[in-house]
């Protein structure tokens, strides 16, 4: 309850009215923002691209890249031209991989099975509570400053979710619901997409031959590939396959199928 506003997002909230409304609305809204995500995929991948050979020779952390890429990829699918400015996205990517690191720690973890803990002293949790309100300032700050803008961009998930979009369906989220949301949207697809282009990486020092093939497959391509593109880039699709079996970035997360009827909090769940 202390990082998602009382259980109002979708991860950690129970399958309520609301919560219901709630997963229509992001399905709904990243189905008509998702037009836009091919250019968007291509413009990061440049700008990605150009950092890394900015380092020439130097070291870097990969994985800090990523996040910073992957992080500015759905800023950029949220919020359109209204996107905050690179230093601003940078400090919140960082924000954003530290409550993760934190949330993990056991001293916070302790903290849903004994909620009396929280009366002690835990820097782990002053710390937490630090980061999650920097994220929750961040997410709020740009929910007004797409409710102030008199033309906001309408293509986007966070002015489908506004109701800004003639064509979207549904009534607009209660703001708690609206800011987790979009929170969800980032922490679900940050780090997840971080790690796996970092084992992607680790992966291919080793097998400078792959490496070749795939420039060949790429170079080959006939313009530059979108992301509907993998049933003809065979060798990506199963780089990228074999990455994710190894080394899945979220690997009990993923959807279950019921083996047998059952009920869940009075609500049937059909096999």
């Amino acid at each position: 309850s202390l990082v998602s506003q009382g259980g109002q997002d979708l991860a950690l909230g129970g399958p309520c009215p609301g919560w219901r409304q709630q997963r229509g609305a992001v399905r709904g809204a990243l189905a008509r923002a998702g037009g836009r995500l091919g250019p968007l995929l291509w413009l990061q991948g440049q700008e990605l691209c150009e950092e890394l050979r900015s380092h020439g020779e130097a070291p870097l952390d990969p994985f800090e890249v990523f996040t910073f890429h992957t992080c500015s990829t759905i800023a950029r699918l949220l919020f359109g031209d209204l996107v905050p400015p690179p230093e601003e996205l940078r400090a919140f990517s960082r924000c954003l991989g530290e409550l993760l690191q934190v949330w993990g720690c056991s001293s916070v973890r302790a903290l849903d099975l004994l909620p009396p803990l929280r009366a002690l002293p835990n820097p782990g949790l002053r710390k937490l509570l630090r980061l999650v309100q920097h994220r929750d300032a961040f997410v709020e700050a740009q929910i007004r400053r797409h409710q102030a803008c008199p033309s906001p961009p309408l293509d986007t998930v966070l002015g489908v979710l506004l109701g800004r979009d003639p064509g979207a369906r549904g009534d607009p989220l209660s703001p708690p619901r609206l800011h987790m949301a979009l929170v969800d949207l980032f922490i679900g697809g940050t780090e997840t997409t971080a790690a796996a282009l970092g084992w992607a990486v680790a992966f291919l020092l080793h097998r400078p031959e792959l490496q070749v093939r795939l420039r060949a497959e790429l170079g080959g391509a006939q313009g530059p590939p979108g992301p509907g593109d993998m049933g003809r880039l065979p060798l990506l699709q199963a780089t990228v396959s074999e990455t994710l079996r190894l080394r899945p970035p979220a690997p009990l997360a993923l959807p279950h199928c019921a083996l047998r009827h059952t009920r869940y909090q009075d609500r049937p769940v059909q096999a």
